[in-house]
């Protein structure tokens, strides 16, 4: 059965782009009744996830319309998409339990090799990246507080 260009706008990345497009569009009403500064970061997030959502369809359709091999249904794994959930649930919670940053540090390793990166430089390094680059922006130049857990 060959289902690769049958029809390009069921492709899953596709519907994933229509889907962060339509959620993007949702949330920018809100971000857009915020008053002064505040609404800074959240609009121009949004947007861009608007233009990137649009950037991806356009890229898929190219790319339905000149391969000709089939392309894999979505959730081959929903085990995999299950259990990334899970772990979203499991950070929320540890938030709480630990701090944000100490569970931060815990959850992107943990979850970069659950998803298959089995290279410890890359763990350490991106892990480093992410705290760090996450408390320069928002701890040091917007001097924003994060939760600091009930146990840490």
């Amino acid at each position: 059965m060959n289902n690769n260009n049958t029809n390009p706008l069921l492709r899953p990345m596709i519907v994933i782009a229509f889907c962060i497009f339509i959620a993007s569009a949702a949330f920018l009403i809100p971000a857009l009744e915020l008053t002064g500064r505040a609404s800074l970061l959240p609009v121009a997030m949004l947007i861009a996830l608007m233009v990137l959502s649009v950037i991806l369809v356009i890229t898929d359709i190219k790319k339905a319309r000149t391969n000709k091999t089939p392309y894999k249904p979505a959730l081959q794994s929903p085990g995999r998409v299950l259990g990334a959930l899970l772990s979203v649930l499991v950070f929320v919670t540890n938030v709480d339990l630990l701090g944000f940053y100490l569970a931060t540090a815990i959850f992107v390793p943990v979850a970069a090799y659950l998803f298959g990166c089995r290279s410890l430089k890359v763990l350490v390094a991106s892990d480093v990246i992410v705290v760090v680059g996450i408390y320069l922006i928002f701890g040091m130049a917007m001097v924003k507080d994060f939760p600091m857990g009930s146990i840490w």
